[in-house]
């Protein structure tokens, strides 16, 4: 493990990082069905599933279009990625219109089921808010509902590049009654 963990936890949460150097390499498409496969199993409220993923592959006109709503900071980097992944969220239940409290953290369930499994898979992704979400929205004609969330860069990471990683102590994260430090 490349973090130190207190607890015993799974490789996959240990090993997992957001890396800002990939390696350029192609991910074949069966992975990021399963990569997909495994968002869509994530639990939601009302199981609403209130997401939707605009999957790019490098020099194809959504890759491109996500490229191009990321900040500048972010382009640079995130630009050695072979897939970008823009993730929305529906704003409103489709039960009842009704606005939905919950869709961020739905999104988020969903992205993190996909970060686990493209983990399984030695596929690493970093996750962006930095990005235009007007200009998102504009890229893909999205509707008053469908709020832009977080844009991935995915890929196999560059082992040449040292990997960029802290964690806070868990005392510093956690407030409970009980000594469990």
């Amino acid at each position: 493990m490349n973090i130190e963990c207190r607890t015993k936890v799974s490789e996959l949460l240990a090993e997992r990082y957001s890396p800002y150097d990939f390696s350029g390499e192609e991910v074949p498409s069966e992975d990021i069905k399963a990569l997909l496969e495994a968002a869509r199993l994530a639990p939601s409220s009302y199981n609403e599933q209130p997401w939707k993923f605009y999957v790019g592959f490098k020099g194809d006109n959504i890759y491109n279009s996500l490229l191009d709503s990321l900040f500048d900071s972010n382009k640079t980097w995130a630009a050695k990625a072979p897939v970008m992944i823009g993730v929305t969220g529906r704003r409103n239940l489709s039960l009842n219109g009704k606005k939905n409290n919950y869709t961020e953290y739905d999104v988020g369930q969903a992205v993190a089921f996909l970060t686990l499994e493209a983990m399984e898979r030695d596929i690493y992704l970093h996750q962006m808010g930095g990005f235009d979400r007007n200009k998102f929205a504009e890229s893909f004609n999205l509707n008053e509902d469908e709020k832009p969330v977080v844009v991935i860069a995915l890929g196999y990471k560059d082992e040449n590049n040292p990997r960029r990683k802290g964690r806070k102590e868990l005392k510093e994260i956690v407030a409970t009654e009980r000594n469990i430090f």
